[in-house]
């Protein structure tokens, strides 16, 4: 095989790879029946949330002042039991049906600047139970609920929607109700 060939059949493939773990948010995003509070009941993780224990809280509400935008505020205790909150800002990065935003939670003076915004994509939610919410370059992944725990066959299609758009969930962090539900699971 000449060197032009194996050059081809490596493109293809690393192509077929790509596509074969793209992440791809949902199309029908409804933002009102997304609003309100969300428990954090899975995550990849991440330097930000080291220190938070259960539960852990995301709250979304649109701002009367910018309908494309939403006000994000993510409460946990640490582990010391001190309360720690971020307050931050979501934008839809295409059209607000589309469950593609970027969130930031710089401080509002600085959210000028071209960096400190992260990619938070809506990869599944029923909007009453379970969201699953990704990165595109799998780095974040997070499986959040309306209540502190989930139903054995909801979390295990969170994870199955996760696997699919090619999320390492062997890696996930489970709050302590949910991962006793899985192994509950995997028991059985």
């Amino acid at each position: 095989m000449n060197k032009i060939s194996l050059l081809f059949v490596i493109m293809v493939g690393c192509i077929k790879l790509a596509y074969a773990n793209a992440v791809t948010p949902i199309t029908d995003f409804n933002i009102n029946q997304y609003l309100g509070t969300w428990y954090e009941i899975a995550r990849l993780p991440n330097s930000f949330e080291n220190k938070c224990t259960v539960p852990i809280t995301a709250n979304y509400s649109t701002n009367p002042d910018n309908k494309n935008q939403l006000i994000v505020v993510n409460q946990c205790n640490t582990k010391d039991n001190n309360p720690k909150m971020g307050n931050g800002v979501a934008y839809f990065v295409e059209s607000a049906n589309i469950g593609k935003l970027e969130v930031t939670f710089l401080p509002k003076w600085l959210r000028w600047l071209p960096f400190g915004y992260g990619d938070y994509w809506v990869l599944y939610t029923d909007y009453d139970t379970v969201a699953v919410i990704g990165s595109p370059n799998h780095e974040y992944l997070w499986i959040l609920a309306r209540v502190e725990d989930l139903k054995r066959d909801v979390l295990e299609k969170a994870l199955l929607v996760a696997k699919n758009q090619g999320f390492d969930t062997d890696k996930l962090i489970f709050n302590y109700k949910s991962e006793q539900s899985l192994k509950e699971s995997q028991s059985q």
